[in-house]
């Protein structure tokens, strides 16, 4: 289980909305650049010992190296010469390893609150290939038997509209509705900061689909 850790940007919350808006810096975190970072702490999750965030750092800098993530604050510090090179570093830094450390901690401690309420069953982490084929982020067994996969979102996720966006959510529906036909029904969980949003109503929705199939 990864420590209950999670990182902070430290960076004025102007600065850091406009570097997100820019499609020049934007283009910098594609996994050509940086890898693919949610393949690689799910390996990290299954191959490490231990499970702290610096042994995240560790693992990351020993697959892509920290050089390639200095190389591209450099180039966005070109585009941006005013902001000081060391912000740009932190910048890099939390988008890459911070960001996705974050998430993949917010999943499992979405994981283990619904666990808590349901003692007869097991929730667990799907691993990457299972997330990227079906948009599942984990499923629950019941007697040894996949009952329920589940998909865990930020409550932002629902008020996402703009095109790209709306393409997006389309595609993971696509996905998730492969997964609904191949292994087992699916829900969403929704979490705003720390709580599942809506919990009874989630646990009540997550106890119907059981009763239906069972």
């Amino acid at each position: 289980m990864l420590e209950d850790f999670y990182y902070q940007h430290g960076i004025s919350n102007i600065i850091y909305k406009n570097l997100n808006k820019d499609k020049f810096v934007n283009k910098f975190f594609a996994v050509k650049y940086v890898g693919s970072c949610m393949q690689l702490i799910s390996d990290f999750n299954k191959e490490s010992e231990t499970k702290t965030h610096k042994d995240w750092e560790t693992y990351y800098d020993s697959k892509i190296g920290f050089e390639e993530l200095n190389q591209i604050s450099l180039r966005i510090n070109v585009q941006y010469p005013h902001l000081d090179i060391d912000l740009v570093k932190r910048y890099v830094f939390f988008r890459v390893i911070g960001q996705t450390w974050n998430g993949y901690r917010k999943e499992f401690y979405i994981i283990e609150n619904l666990q808590k309420e349901f003692n007869n069953c097991t929730i667990t982490k799907t691993d990457f290939e299972k997330d990227h084929e079906y948009c599942i982020d984990a499923e629950m067994h019941q007697n040894g038997n996949l009952v329920l996969g589940i998909q865990i979102k930020p409550i932002s996720y629902k008020k996402m509209n703009t095109t790209y966006q709306l393409k997006a959510k389309e595609n993971h529906k696509a996905k998730n509705d492969k997964y609904a036909k191949e292994y087992a029904p699916y829900i969403y969980v929704y979490y705003d900061k720390d709580e599942i949003v809506d919990k009874e109503e989630t646990v009540n929705k997550i106890n119907t689909i059981m009763h239906l199939n069972i």
